[in-house]
């Protein structure tokens, strides 16, 4: 993933700290370590290849987490990390994938437990439905810079798609499906897309290379598309404070305010420069969480530049608005990543089939209102190949023209996934759902901030 190996230019960045010593957000600038600062170990975790960074936003401070119990450590089971999903009614769950036709699209999900990276099947995909293994900014971290697992994402991710182009391509909720698949709650789509644009074609010769330095390089691209559904918890909370962003649930609140944000076309895009500040805070994160040890020395230096850093997707990211379909899509166009980063995914992307990587998004929060963040989604990919991408966006248009993108022409993709539960008569507590006042407190603990706590600039 292109994660890997950072965002392209410092501004595109997760708040990193500039050559003044501070970061955007007036903080202390990170701390250098003498020795390789690492991600978080344990269960379901490598240690982070990156070989130090003065950058807070960083996931490689120097970290503490040895010494401190897990979260899910401290539930009442006391087991390993599996058994929280056992504990909550989430089975692992198998779902294969058309050997055939433009079904092949579909990548198959296998889940494993978070625990054993390794027993993952290569060209998968495996469900992280409470987020484990990442860290994101603490309900304080404007004054101490401390850093906490995430809470339940407010999205489950539902399915996987790809699909090969002749150059950069957008809105892939109207490519893949025909019709309503989500609905609005409040002015929110309740159907998230990730769409992870990757060039696939050799860098422009520097010398006499060139391309619209408007819209940036351009080419043959693998697209990697996650969908998923807005949680019952996440429109709970939007219904329960009639739409009121001021009264959620901060991460919540400041979803929808990055939802409704306006400066959108006739065509529902918002691409960069974004009118409204909330659009430019959404950022990535890849994490190696198993393979690492296979890699030749070079390709784990080149990895480890990005291993674990979150990239903003502001000067790359394309929002696309579908309020008739319900449908939301962020496309991080990875052809307009610097050439450092581009370089290092040229350079490493065969290796990735020997990678097992934690994917995250959230948006990011630099008020203290709009704190803790709070993952919108997390998966696990298992040993990605993109020479195994076949399906072209030419095929899929065709087989549309002959067939619709209705439910009955394409029966592989998952609508029922999609479309949100209808709501009971009566609201019931289920094993997934904190209610009311527990939703600020999620599912592994409690006051709000229940994450381990991670010190960004710790001795």
């Amino acid at each position: 993933m292109p994660c890997c190996f950072g965002g392209g230019s410092g501004a595109d960045r997760d708040g990193g700290p500039s050559s003044s010593g501070t970061d955007r957000d007036g903080g202390k600038k990170g701390r250098k370590h003498g020795r390789g600062a690492y991600a978080p170990d344990g269960p379901g975790r490598e240690r982070s290849l990156s070989f130090g960074s003065d950058d807070d936003e960083y996931f490689d401070a120097e970290d503490t987490l040895v010494d401190i119990p897990r979260s899910w450590k401290r539930t009442e089971s006391g087991k390993a990390a599996n058994s929280i999903l056992e504990a909550k009614g989430i089975v692992l769950e198998t779902r294969p994938a058309p050997e055939e036709g433009v079904g092949r699209c579909v990548i198959p999900r296998h889940d494993i437990p978070f625990e054993t990276p390794e027993a993952g099947r290569a060209l998968s995909w495996s469900a992280n439905p409470l987020g484990m293994g990442f860290r994101l900014r603490g309900r304080n971290y404007k004054k101490d810079g401390k850093k906490f697992y995430s809470e339940k994402p407010l999205f489950e991710v539902v399915q996987v798609l790809v699909a090969k182009a002749n150059s950069k391509r957008l809105d892939f909720g109207d490519l893949f499906f025909g019709g309503e698949i989500g609905e609005l709650v409040h002015g929110c789509p309740t159907v998230y897309v990730a769409n992870f644009c990757l060039p696939d074609y050799p860098p422009p010769n520097p010398i006499f290379g060139s391309y619209d330095k408007k819209i940036g390089p351009d080419g043959p691209s693998n697209h990697i598309t996650i969908f998923c559904r807005m949680s019952e918890e996440t429109r709970d909370e939007i219904e329960k404070h009639d739409g009121d962003t001021s009264k959620m649930d901060p991460a919540v609140g400041l979803m929808v305010r990055h939802f409704r944000a306006k400066g959108h076309d006739k065509n529902g895009l918002d691409d960069p420069p974004h009118k409204e500040e909330v659009r430019t805070k959404t950022k990535m994160v890849a994490m190696v969480a198993h393979g690492a040890a296979s890699l030749p020395w070079a390709v784990r230096v080149a990895i480890g530049q990005g291993n674990g850093k979150p990239f903003m997707v502001n000067k790359t990211g394309y929002f696309t608005r579908r309020d008739g379909k319900g449908i939301f899509e962020c496309g991080i166009n990875v052809h307009n990543f610097g050439q450092v980063a581009l370089n290092g995914l040229r350079t490493c992307g065969d290796y990735f089939s020997r990678l097992v990587l934690d994917v995250g998004g959230t948006i990011q929060g630099d008020d203290p209102s709009e704190l803790p963040e709070r993952l919108l989604f997390a998966l696990r990919v298992i040993k990605p190949d993109l020479r195994h991408i076949k399906v072209t966006c030419d095929e899929l248009d065709m087989d549309a023209a002959d067939h619709g993108k209705d439910e009955d022409a394409r029966p592989w993709l998952d609508w029922e996934g999609l479309k949100m539960a209808p709501k009971p008569s009566e609201p019931e507590q289920t094993s997934m759902s904190p209610s009311g006042a527990d939703f600020k407190t999620g599912l592994l603990g409690k006051n709000g901030m229940s994450h381990t706590q991670i010190d960004s600039d710790s001795e």
